[in-house]
């Protein structure tokens, strides 16, 4: 093979092309420069990060919708039966014309019959489990007349699990400037009305001016509705 003719013409081809290739570098790398800044992927495989200033739309932007799957919510206690065997709660109060009526359930929790007997024994207590004056009395005390508010024959015996009622009544009306309109917050009931396993209940009994409540004595809970109270 004659080694001149590999030497002489190619030098010239080499040193051309080196030239072109300076002169375009600068472009190129001008180019990349653009490329990477939106974004581009290098020749290692790693997308690059796009800068802040220069990546950032001047325009709106759609924005695809995103699934949330919203917290679980912590599963609620169930309550703890009591040492006496009973658990106590209170329902809502029906509402009419500033008169009150509301239940209160006596659950038999335990694991043998139970007994309740009369009228339980009730406190009013304010946010700070205080009592509050109240004059609690047997039956609708003179509040209201609300026919079957005592539905009452006798004991009450309950078998695990069985309920028993009682029924409250209370006017909420403010008759007096000078007096402090009561705010109830809690219950304090004895079941028995015999001041001996207490049960402090949450519950609002807004008393007004008027201090007087009215219970009813324990009874089965019945299928019919409620008497509907005459003001």
């Amino acid at each position: 093979m004659d080694t001149e003719t590999i030497r002489t013409p190619g030098a010239p081809r080499f040193r051309g092309a080196a030239r072109r290739r300076r002169r375009l570098l600068p472009v190129s790398l001008a180019a990349a420069g653009l490329l990477t800044a939106c974004g581009t992927q290098t020749s290692s495989g790693v997308a690059a990060v796009p800068d802040e200033a220069t990546s950032r739309p001047s325009g709106p932007v759609a924005v695809e919708s995103l699934t949330v799957t919203p917290p679980t919510a912590s599963p609620t206690a169930s309550p703890v039966c009591p040492d006496s065997g009973v658990l106590l709660r209170a329902a809502e109060a029906d509402a009419a014309m500033g008169l009150r009526v509301q239940t209160v359930e006596l659950v038999n929790c335990g694991k043998r019959d139970r007994t309740v007997n009369g009228h339980p024994s009730v406190q009013v207590l304010d946010a700070d489990l205080e009592p509050l004056e109240v004059t609690v009395g047997h039956g609708t005390s003179g509040i209201a007349t609300i026919g079957g508010f005592e539905t009452a024959t006798g004991p009450v015996r309950l078998k695990p699990g069985e309920r028993a009622v009682a029924r409250l009544v209370w006017r909420n009306t403010v008759t007096e400037g000078t007096r402090p309109a009561a705010d109830g917050r809690y219950l304090r009931i004895a079941p028995n009305g015999d001041g001996r396993d207490w049960q402090t209940v949450p519950d609002h009994i807004d008393l007004g001016t008027t201090g007087k409540l009215g219970v009813s004595a324990w009874a089965r809970p019945t299928a019919s509705a409620p008497a509907e109270p005459r003001p």
